[in-house]
């Protein structure tokens, strides 16, 4: 699914080129473009995203799945700049609310070793979709255009939502914390599909309500936490979905051929992945908190050395994987640490309102980058800017360290139950 998002979130940024080609399109209204999924994105996390502590993840994921589909579909066939705006902005919705719900039902369901590695390989999704979409712009952009990019990824996300609906899980914890009806019987089937024995009973648990939920992230020492959170995210935000929406374009512009500059894309997201798995690999061996840190200050390091590589193809194409590398990490390791800091009747609510606030950065790095080009900034000049962003996400994850006890656990205000007393699930 997160696969899928990554696709539907950035296909834009493969299709750009041929869109503005045929629409004569501005830098700034590329700009636009390309913010325009990330400002979905950033009201399904907020105002969406949050009922999945409510109606429960599985609802709101196959929702969301729905929702990404028709907004696809739709932007396959918009004939004007405005219906593809709204399509994307539909789409960005959707991605918004999975880009809570996911990372939380994965940490959930993972094991206390290994809860590290299955998130970040989770959110390798989205640097997998990524290529995707290149590959797909690839081979079906010459014979097909532009809409096939869409209609593919439209009809392949419907088909994940038919397989979600037989095979995606509800997420335990929310099945205790929250009693929906019948929780007891949905939580032994799940029980029993893992190999393990029934409970009879749920322990006693009084259901918070979603106020709560958000009053729990401005609760005493929690206030200053959750404060640092979003600082981190939004840095992290700003810099990934500038080089992720912007470098085949801004390799175009250094010179290079429309396919060098989808090699770019698909390189920088290809980098991505790996620097997700070498993060979950190494959170084994690291606080979590330490290694995003560092992750941050090499990438804001890698960000100026690309912008020195541009002139040459191998140097840009080696400095978009590193770059994809350590910005791919950076962002794994914030969604790893997030649901470590909040009981389970907060954690999507907590996670969405974090991608909620940090995709204001992410919304607005591909409008500055469109503004600036168009007032005659260098492609070079892009690359040094937003390395400031990263070292800013590195400050904020260090204070977040000192102030928050390591370990990845820090006590939850309202505590997650036991299914009962004695069981491990």
């Amino acid at each position: 699914m997160n696969l899928l998002d990554g696709f539907d979130l950035l296909a834009t940024s493969f299709v750009g080129p041929a869109i503005t080609g045929e629409w004569s399109l501005s830098s700034s209204q590329v700009g636009v473009l390309l913010s325009s999924g990330l400002a979905g994105m950033a009201f399904g996390a907020l105002f969406l995203a949050p009922l999945a502590d409510r109606v429960g993840r599985r609802r709101l994921t196959l929702g969301g799945l729905a929702m990404a589909s028709l907004g696809m579909l739709g932007a396959s066939v918009a004939q004007d700049f405005g219906q593809l705006l709204a399509c994307r902005l539909v789409t960005g919705a959707a991605v918004g609310v999975m880009a809570a719900s996911l990372p939380v039902l994965a940490s959930e369901y993972a094991n206390n070793r290994r809860r590290g590695l299955v998130v970040a390989l989770i959110t390798t999704g989205y640097g997998l979709g990524a290529v995707m979409a290149g590959i797909a712009t690839t081979l079906l952009l010459g014979p097909f255009g532009w809409r096939s990019v869409f209609v593919f990824g439209g009809i392949a996300t419907a088909l994940l939502f038919v397989l979600g609906l037989r095979f995606l899980p509800e997420s335990m914890d929310y099945l205790v914390a929250c009693r929906p009806r019948s929780a007891l019987t949905r939580l032994n089937r799940i029980l029993v599909s893992m190999g393990h024995a029934r409970v009879d009973e749920l322990p006693e648990k009084s259901a918070p309500s979603r106020k709560v939920a958000v009053e729990s992230l401005f609760r005493g020492g929690n206030a200053l936490r959750t404060v640092l959170v979003w600082v981190a995210f939004t840095a992290a935000m700003t810099v990934f979905y500038f080089a992720s929406s912007w470098t085949p374009t801004l390799l175009l512009e250094a010179g290079m051929s429309n396919r060098q500059g989808i090699s770019g894309g698909v390189l920088f997201s290809l980098g991505g992945v790996i620097g997700a798995v070498s993060l979950g690999v190494l959170l084994s061996r690291v606080e979590s908190r330490r290694l995003t840190a560092s992750y941050f200050v090499v990438a804001a390091l890698a960000l100026v050395l690309f912008s020195v590589t541009l002139g040459t193809l191998a140097g840009a194409l080696v400095g978009a994987v590193f770059v994809g590398f350590l910005l791919n990490g950076s962002v794994s390791g914030l969604n790893v640490i997030i649901p470590t800091l909040y009981p389970a009747e907060a954690r999507a609510t907590a996670l969405g309102m974090a991608v909620a606030v940090s995709r204001l950065g992410a919304v607005l790095a591909p409008l500055l980058t469109g503004f600036l080009l168009d007032s005659g900034w260098a492609p070079e000049s892009m690359f040094r800017v937003f390395a400031v962003p990263a070292l800013v996400g590195a400050c904020a994850t260090v204070l977040l360290l000192r102030g928050v006890p390591a370990g990845d656990e820090v006590k939850a205000l309202v505590p997650t139950p036991e299914v009962s007393k004695g069981a491990t699930v």
